[in-house]
Formats: C-alpha cells, sequence, structure tokens
C-alpha cells in the first residue's frame, strides 16, 4: 500500500479536490507513514516537487456579499471584529500579520475626507481606504484606545494563527481567508484602472511584477469602452 508509486498515483489522481498545497501535506504525511512502516530498502524515494499552488483567486461580488453576510452573523462578541477583518481585507488590502498588527491609533481621517490606514511595521505605508469601509473602520477606531488593537482588542499579542483560529470558530458556508480579501483589493484597484504607481505604493509591493498574476482575473471592458480609453491616454 505504502510503495512510492502508489503514494504518487493517489496523490496524482485520488483527491484531485484538493489544491496543490494541500495534495502536497498529505504526499508528505504519507511518506512520514511509509518510512517509518517499511524496511530501508523498501521505504520511498524522495519525490519530485509538486507545481507551486495557483495564486490566490478574489472573491467574486456574491462572494463578497456572503463576506459580509458571515460577518453580520457572528455572535455580538464577534461582530465588531469580524466586520473588521473583513473591512481590512477588502478595503484595504492588508495581509494577516499587518492586520493583527493594526493599532486604532493608526486608521486616521483626512482633511480629504478619505481614510487612510497607516502600516508602521514591515512595508511602511499608508493605504487609502476604499470608501465603502471608511465609516466602519473609522467608527471602530474611535470606539478605542489609540494603542489598542484594533482586531481582537482585548488581547496582549499577535499569535501566528490569531486570524485562522478566529476564522475557523465563526461557522459560515464561505471561507475566510485573507489572502483572498487582498487579492480582491488588488483587482478592484486594477479594474477601476487606479493609477498603478500610487497602487504599487498602497499595496506595499516592489514593482508592478507583483501583479501580472492577477490579471486573467480582471474584468475585460466592452470594446467601445477599451477604445475610448485608449484614444483617451494622450
Amino acid at each position: 500500500m505504502f510503495k512510492r508509486s502508489n503514494v504518487a498515483a493517489f496523490i496524482e489522481r485520488g483527491v484531485p479536490q484538493l489544491s496543490a498545497g494541500s495534495r502536497g501535506n498529505y504526499r508528505s504525511q504519507l511518506l512520514r507513514i511509509a518510512e517509518a512502516l517499511l524496511d530501508e530498502s523498501l521505504a520511498p524515494r524522495p519525490l519530485a516537487a509538486l507545481a507551486p499552488s495557483d495564486p490566490s483567486v478574489p472573491y467574486t461580488s456574491t462572494e463578497q456579499a456572503a463576506l459580509r453576510e458571515w460577518a453580520r452573523k457572528q455572535n455580538k462578541s464577534r461582530r465588531a471584529d469580524a466586520e473588521i477583518l473583513v473591512a481590512l481585507g477588502l478595503g484595504a488590502g492588508l495581509s494577516a500579520q499587518e492586520i493583527t498588527n493594526l493599532r486604532a491609533g493608526d486608521v486616521t481621517a483626512c482633511d480629504s475626507g478619505a481614510t487612510i490606514v497607516h502600516v508602521t511595521d514591515g512595508r511602511v505605508r499608508g493605504i487609502p481606504v476604499l470608501r465603502r469601509w471608511e465609516r466602519l473602520l473609522l467608527r471602530r477606531a474611535g470606539e478605542l484606545a489609540p494603542d489598542a488593537y484594533l482586531f481582537i482588542p482585548a488581547r496582549t499579542g499577535a499569535g501566528k494563527n490569531l486570524i485562522s483560529n478566529f476564522v475557523a470558530r465563526g461557522g459560515g458556508v464561505i471561507h475566510v481567508q485573507t489572502q483572498r480579501l487582498r487579492s480582491t483589493w488588488i483587482v478592484t484597484h486594477m479594474a477601476a484602472c487606479s493609477p498603478l504607481r500610487e497602487l504599487v505604493a498602497a499595496a506595499g509591493v516592489d514593482s508592478l511584477e507583483a501583479f501580472t498574476r492577477y490579471l486573467p482575473f480582471v474584468p475585460l471592458r466592452e470594446n467601445g469602452q477599451s477604445t475610448h480609453s485608449l484614444r483617451a491616454a494622450a
């Protein structure tokens, strides 16, 4: 059962519903079991690496509505944190670590009316929040002391699995993933033709190459709209 060829065949054809990352984890576990059970002469040799996981797919408009509903339906003690998690992902494109480190004082309102999220660790930058999420973030920040965490303020640190553990306890039919939230924010800006230089800075990346994998998810405009935009660029 635990021959190398059987393990490889099972991973290749037996679990097509799993992502590349999950299949890699399954394969590693099966090979470790084989090493423990089989004689050294029969133990499997290392297999070639699997292909990397596909780029994170952004949430559709229907899924985004489901995310907002997921947050709204959390119990009273969790609802505000669930809404903040979704807002920081869809509204500002923050990574998981950035969400867990963010303080209430890092959310400010500008004279122009814009709301800015200030990332002060790692990829330091200021991010203008998408308009629909401004009020929620400002209200939450105003309810807390400036040095309090914006997401789950009643904690003393930012554990590695803080967000995944929070999501796991929330139930619901849609899986909340910070990378997909960030992908959705990026694709939203690309579809809206946001200024590229400013978008690179707000996303905290080094160049436009970081956005290449998201191009397939940017909806095409109608031919007339595309022609008008390309003509008007000059």
